[in-house]
Parts: C-alpha cells; sequence; structure tokens
C-alpha cells in the first residue's frame, strides 16, 4: 500500500527537521572544535604514521606529553578502553592539522550515514525516507558521534554491510565486515557466537579467520608489544567496566550501575546502596546471562525464513549494547541497524502497535540523555533514573525477545530438546566461570583501599608521588590539565600568564627542598625551577637532581625514545641558570629506550630503560659505559631508592598487572608487596620503610589514586 500524501509530506517535514537539528547542535560545532575523542584517534595515527614506538600510548601521562608538543586544542587526551587499531581509519589523515582531519572525518562520517541508509533500504522493504527518519531519530547518538569524532557510524555502516552480504549469502564477507567492526569497538565480535550457534559455518569461520589475520597484520605494523598490551592488560579491564569512570551515571550499562549500587570508591563512590564485591560478583554475570539465555533460547539454526533472521540480528545487536559493560550515548548509533529491520519486519505483518512502541522506546533511548537526574528523590531512585537510557535499551530488548517467541516457525526451525539442554550446559558453564573471575578481581579490594590516601581535590588521576617537608607532592590531572600538587591539594606553582596552557608532567625535589618542573607546551618541554620559575634546561622532561644538588639529569625523546642527559647547576647568580648548557652531556646511547631515573649518593646515575625489548635497571656516570643492575622475569616500569639505599621500590608487571614490590639491594631478593587485579605505579619512598604509590585499583584503568604501605609491618610474597 502506498503511503498517504499527508503521511508523505509528514515524513519529509520531519527527516528536514531532524537533520537541520543535526547539523545545527552537532555537525557545525564539531567543525569549530576538537573534542575529546577525535585528538585521541589522531595523536595515535600520527604517531603510527611517523613511527613512533606506540607501547606507551595508554600511558596517560605520556601521551598527554605527545599532545602538548604538537600543540593539539584540547586539554586532556587518553587512549584508554580503545583499541589500538581504532587509530588506523585516522592514519590518511593525520598528514592534516586535527582540525582540518576531524573535519574530513565529519565528511566522511556524513558519508557512512548515506552508505548504511542505503544499504538499509535495500536490505528491506522500507522507503529511503522511513530508513532516513528511523535513523535520524537518533538524535543524542548521531549528535555526539560528531561532535566527538567517533568510530561509531563506521561501526554501524559495517555491520549494516554484513548484514546486507548475509542476506544475500555472501557469509565470507560478512564475517570479514564483522571482524573489522570488532578491530574498532570490541563487542562486535561476539556475533560470532550468534553466527556458530545458528550453524552458519561459513560466516563464523570466516570472522574468526578475518580476526586473526587483522591481529598479525597489526602485530607486524604496529607492533606485537601494543597488541600484548591492549589483548592481556587493557581488554580484561574493559571488560570489567574499568576504563574511564566505573561509576558514571551517565553510562548506560549495568556494569556502572551495579559498581554503583555495590562498590565502595573514597572518592568516586563513597556512599553505594551496599558495599558488597561478592555480591555485585554474582548479580553482574547473572545480568548478562539474564540477557543471553533467552535471546539465544530463541534463536533458531540456520535455514530460517529471512523476517525471522531480520528480527535475530536485530534483537542481537540490541544484546550487545545492552549487555556491554562500557556504553555511552554515541555507542547507540549501532542501533539504528536494528531498529530498521524490526520496525520494517513488524510493519510487514501489520504488527502496528508493535512498531509504534518500538520506534518510541529507539527515540527514548537516543534522548535519555536529556532526562534530569532527579537528585531530589533520595540516592537509590536517582540512580535508577539517571540509568535510564538503559531501561528505555533493555525494554526495547524485552519487545524483540516478545517478536522472536510470538514469531510463526518454520517447520525446520524447530528447536531440539538436545540442542535446549546444550545451551543450559554452556550457560551454567560461562556463569560460573564468570562468578570465579570475579571474586578473584575483588580478592585482595578491601586490603588495598585500606590503603588508600584521602584524595588531594577534585582530581581524576594523581600520580608521580615523592615526599617533601609538608608529606608529598604528586602530579594530579584536573580538568584544566595536570599541575603538581602538595598534600592540601595546593598548586606548588600556580600557572602563569602564559599565551597558552602549560602542562605539569614530572618534578624533582632538590636536598634544599626547591622544586624543579617539567612545563609542556607546543614550545616542547624544559625544567624550570618552582620558586622562580627560571629555565634550568631546555628540551628536557622528567628531572632529577643529585645529592649535593649541583647537577640535573633529565629525559630527551626522539620518536617516543628517551635518552639520557646531564647539565651542572650553577647558583652563584642566585638562581638556577646552566653553566654547561652550550654542550650538556649525554649519558645513553640509542639502544637504550630511556623511562625514568635517579641518582645515587655515589653520584652515578640509576635509570629505568627498554634494552633488547625488555626493561630493566641500569647504572651509569659520566663519561662511561652503562651497567646492567637489575633484570626481572617481568617488565619494569617505575622504580624509586630508599632514603638510606638499601631498598628500591618497583612495580614489575607480574600476570599481566603492574604489581608494586621491593628490591633488597644487598640479598638482590624482591619481595611482591601488592597482589590485587590492577595496576601499581610511581612508587616513592615517606620514609625508610614507608612507600607511596599510585593505584588504579576500584578505578578506571591508569586513572590513579595514591596509597601507602610500610615494608615493615606488611606481610608480602616472594
Amino acid at each position: 500500500m502506498r503511503p498517504h500524501k499527508a503521511t508523505i509530506c509528514l515524513e519529509t517535514i520531519l527527516c528536514a527537521a531532524l537533520a537541520a537539528l543535526l547539523f545545527w547542535k552537532g555537525i557545525l560545532p564539531a567543525c569549530r572544535t576538537l573534542n575529546t575523542d577525535f585528538p585521541n584517534y589522531y595523536l595515535v595515527a600520527r604517531l603510527l604514521r611517523e613511527g613512533y614506538s606506540l607501547d606507551r600510548i595508554y600511558d596517560w601521562i605520556w601521551l598527554q606529553r605527545i599532545k602538548d608538543h604538537w600543540g593539539l586544542d584540547q586539554t586532556l587526551v587518553g587512549f584508554a578502553g580503545l583499541t589500538p587499531f581504532s587509530a588506523l581509519p585516522i592514519v590518511p589523515l593525520s598528514i592534516f592539522s586535527a582540525l582540518t582531519a576531524k573535519r574530513i572525518w565529519i565528511v566522511i562520517n556524513l558519508i557512512l550515514l548515506a552508505a548504511s541508509t542505503e544499504l538499509l533500504y535495500r536490505s528491506t522493504s522500507f522507503g529511503r525516507r522511513r530508513v532516513w527518519l528511523l535513523s535520524l531519530l537518533a538524535v543524542l547518538p548521531l549528535r555526539t558521534n560528531f561532535l566527538f569524532g567517533q568510530m561509531h557510524l563506521l561501526v554501524l555502516f559495517l555491520m549494516v554491510l554484513a548484514y546486507y552480504c548475509h542476506s544475500r549469502n555472501r557469509e565470507i564477507a560478512c564475517g570479514v565486515c564483522i571482524a573489522l567492526a570488532a578491530a574498532l569497538k570490541v563487542y562486535p565480535l561476539l556475533f560470532v557466537l550468534y553466527l556458530f550457534w545458528k550453524r552458519q559455518w561459513r560466516a563464523t569461520l570466516a570472522t574468526l579467520a578475518a580476526a586473526v589475520i587483522i591481529v598479525i597484520a597489526g602485530s607486524l605494523w604496529m607492533g606485537r608489544d601494543l597488541i600484548s598490551i591492549y589483548a592481556l592488560q587493557m581488554l580484561p579491564r574493559s571488560l570489567q567496566g574499568e576504563t574511564l569512570d566505573p561509576y558514571n551515571l551517565h553510562a548506560a550499562s549495568g556494569a556502572a550501575l551495579l559498581h554503583r549500587l555495590f562498590l565502595f570508591e573514597p572518592a568516586l563512590n563513597p556512599a553505594p546502596l551496599f558495599n558488597s564485591p561478592s555480591l555485585y560478583a554474582v548479580l553482574y554475570p547473572l545480568w548478562q546471562m539474564a540477557i543471553f539465555l533467552p535471546l539465544f533460547a530463541l534463536l533458531r539454526p540456520s535455514p530460517v525464513e529471512p523476517d525471522r533472521e531480520q528480527i535475530e540480528w536485530a534483537a542481537f545487536l540490541i544484546a550487545l549494547l545492552a549487555a556491554s559493560p562500557v556504553s555511552s550515548s554515541y555507542h547507540f548509533v549501532v542501533m539504528i541497524c536494528s531498529i530498521v529491520l524490526l520496525v520494517d519486519s513488524l510493519l510487514r505483518r501489520n504488527r502496528l502497535v508493535l512498531a509504534l512502541t518500538a520506534t518510541s522506546l529507539y527515540f527514548l533511548v537516543s534522548i535519555a540523555g536529556l532526562i534530569g537526574d532527579g537528585h531530589n528523590l533520595g540516592p537509590v531512585l536517582s540512580t535508577l533514573l539517571a540509568f535510564s537510557r538503559l531501561w528505555f535499551g533493555i525494554a526495547l530488548f524485552v519487545l524483540c525477545l516478545v517478536c522472536l517467541y510470538s514469531h510463526p516457525l518454520a517447520t525446520a526451525a524447530k528447536h531440539s530438546t538436545r540442542r535446549f539442554a546444550l545451551l543450559l550446559l554452556l550457560a551454567a558453564a560461562a556463569l560460573a566461570t564468570s562468578i570465579a573471575s570475579y571474586h578473584h578481581h575483588f580478592l585482595h579490594r578491601a586490603q588495598e583501599l585500606s590503603r588508600r590516601i584521602p584524595a588531594l581535590s577534585a582530581t581524576y588521576l594523581a600520580t608521580l608521588p615523592q615526599a617533601d617537608p609538608g608529606g608529598y607532592l604528586a602530579i594530579a590531572m584536573l580538568p584544566d590539565g595536570y599541575r603538581l600538587l602538595n598534600q592540601s591539594g595546593h598548586e606548588v606553582a600556580p600557572q602563569t600568564n602564559s599565551t597558552q596552557p602549560q602542562d605539569q608532567l614530572s618534578y624533582a625535589i632538590a636536598p634544599d627542598h626547591s622544586v624543579f618542573i617539567e612545563l609542556a607546551d607546543s614550545a616542547g618541554s624544559r625544567i624550570v625551577r618552582a620558586s622562580d620559575n627560571s629555565v634550568v634546561a631546555q628540551d628536557a622532561e622528567s628531572p632529577a637532581i643529585s645529592a649535593d644538588g649541583n647537577t640535573l639529569a633529565s629525559l630527551r625523546k626522539h620518536q617516543g625514545r628517551g635518552t639520557l642527559w646531564i647539565v651542572r647547576l650553577d647558583h652563584s647568580s642566585g638562581s638556577a641558570t646552566q653553566s654547561l648548557w652550550s654542550n650538556p652531556a649525554r649519558l645513553t646511547s640509542d639502544d637504550y629506550d630511556v623511562r625514568s631515573a635517579s641518582f645515587l649518593r655515589s653520584g652515578s646515575l640509576l635509570y629505568l630503560a627498554k634494552h633488547d625489548g625488555h626493561s630493566a635497571l641500569f647504572t651509569t656516570n659520566s663519561g662511561t659505559a652503562s651497567v646492567p643492575f637489575f633484570s626481572s622475569a617481568g617488565d619494569i616500569s617505575y622504580f624509586a631508592v630508599s632514603p638510606d639505599e638499601r631498598f628500591i621500590a618497583l612495580t614489575e608487571l607480574i600476570r599481566n598487572r603492574w604489581r608494586l614490590a621491593s628490591l633488597d639491594t644487598l640479598s638482590r631478593r624482591v619481595t611482591i608487596l601488592t597482589s590485587t587485579d590492577c595496576n601499581a605505579y610511581t612508587p616513592a619512598w615517606l620514609t625508610a620503610t614507608k612507600i607511596i604509590y599510585a593505584t588504579d585499583c576500584a578505578r578506571g584503568v591508569g586513572l590513579t589514586a595514591l596509597s601507602s604501605i610500610d615494608i615493615a609491618s606488611t606481610p608480602s610474597s616472594p
């Protein structure tokens, strides 16, 4: 039946209005400024194109320093939670400035949106106008995708193309598209379970083969270390919902909701409904099982009639979004594929009420961010209201289940008892494994939280602590950049009236308690004395001061690799200036990628470097070659020498987590001090036996708070 002219007119007006709204609130402002995510993709893409080593792109401060040196107009950057492959589409654009590259990316995204709607039109009985109308109803997801320069329209295109190929029995092409989408955002890879359960063997094997080829190619191009870091260190924490803020009220995930209700964290979630990691360890796997078990029970092995498979495809994609541990508004761009397939099927069978209900829920999902937080309703109700996008998404998923359950079945599509029993067995095994995994993840959580030091202030991250007469100093990530704060949360060296923002990314404390700070901006990094802002060293970062206060060691970087340099300090004029600036001494060769250094009382330098593919400690002095000092089975990321030089606190990679350890310099015995399923970083000595360190336990990966531990009174394991 052809639509009435009034209907056509109304649909055209709605399309035009929604397109104008998207242009006004999304595309136009996106073209004017860089926003949050795109600079992250751009930085890593440019690093790759220019030949940098990428094994530190998940280090917040390292990436921030690169951003500062390249002069990107973005306050904070970070790559946590993103796959290494997600930067690849931006590599060709990285030859342009960041804003120009983003504008080109916006144009590409518009083409991807148009291509997705055209493929959906060719895959359904909808007209183009209605496909566009449903697509543009994703108001906030589309707006934020353009504003932030995200990858989700590319994921949408690949998933729509996968369905298009699948509907035309091009199973190999379907599998390749799914694997490519999974390289950008991991969750599409779970479609292999859908294909496997439906016995679509060619598509299953094609997806797995393409995924393996992508990983191998990525290892050869970006480096095996980077792929290993993501797969073994970043991905597990992402699947646990611990990337940025695990307690974020604006997230649309069950993981964030249950973190908010049941997991205590002193700064991010000081008042959960009920602090019980054990309860979380049971409820979250049950949450995921409650989504997938009924869906798999309703899936039918191929071949089934195309209409039913269309609903199954839509339902599985919605299930992936509903069960995702990390889900923000822009993730729901991909739901465009599901809603078009679902509504098309319902209208073909004259299920008008269900079609209208599905469309309404989909629209509510897209505008849920406009709903207030209901802070006057009490903590529990306000929390539940804040997760309204999650509830609307779950409601839409339940509607999909209803459609599948009530759909007429072909004889060949009946579900066998043996198949259902197998499903229950697999579900029980998956549930038990998941619960055990979470119990392990939370095993030492309470012990770690008991060591937590009160937060410096409203910081996103606190790291690089050092003892000073007032207690300690630390580098903190604030909304306007990185600053050096004291124990009271006040800036040690407030921002001067600089023509551009300057991040304070590292520092050193001299024997006379004067502080030397690394300032980073588009002119590079330089070391200044905090008291008078006088420049001590240009093109220098990560300072260290000798025991007599007369020598400064620092790092210089080339293509992301560090070399160690020293320069003498002249205090005769009352300010720290360089007496040998014209000829600073370089201490290490290009064979050593130096990460940090510290002076010993003898005047020698102990430094951490990556050499022959392994991180270890070395010693050197001016005019002498580097000598190995200590190497462990796992890599080392940070170290600090105790005041009496008897012990060295260090962080060692053990079972893919950075553990805090102490090294006895006499016996060379290493004692492991932390055993939580999270990371310890940047240790320093507050006293002869007390270590202060940064930890991301109970927080987003790498977004650390400060803790302390006394090695004299803490049980430990060798």
